[in-house]
């Protein structure tokens, strides 16, 4: 014991080394070793988590492609749509305009023959009332009353 008496170790620094020891078991028995476990479960928990968050990535990559899919093809349904009924609008417009131009050109003929029956009526009603305007005009004028 005379080496660890000149080194200045006596049995102070055995007990320490004695209780070191024994707190270093207790420790990794209480304290480490649940850490370590619940330190594993977490890096299980997160691995899981990351392939499930990939897994989530890819699908909502293919509910995008699918949505856009399915937008397009509705777009191309709602522009056929609009398109056959602005075509029926273009013939029920231009049918209107046909009957409408019929209609006018009806009433026009109409309206001439009534116009012409009643300026053939008033030509002949002046020139039977010619004789006696033309007498009243030369009574009047001869003063003959």
């Amino acid at each position: 014991m005379d080496i660890f008496g000149q080194l200045g170790i006596n049995t102070t620094a055995a007990f320490q080394f004695v209780f070191f020891a024994i707190a270093l078991i207790y420790l990794s028995k209480v304290v480490f070793a649940p850490y370590a476990q619940a330190l594993e479960e977490r890096q299980k928990k997160t691995k899981g988590g990351e392939d499930l968050a990939v897994e989530y990535q890819t699908k909502s990559v293919e509910l995008q492609a699918e949505y856009e899919t399915k937008a397009r093809a509705l777009n191309t349904e709602i522009k056929t749509i609009i398109d056959s009924a602005k075509s029926q609008a273009a013939k029920d417009y231009e049918q209107s305009i046909e009957r409408s131009r019929l209609e006018a050109e009806k009433l026009v003929q109409q309206n001439r023959s009534t116009v012409s029956s009643a300026v053939e009526s008033a030509v002949g009603e002046l020139r039977s009332q010619t004789s006696a305007v033309a007498m009243a005009i030369t009574t009047k004028l001869l003063g003959k009353q």
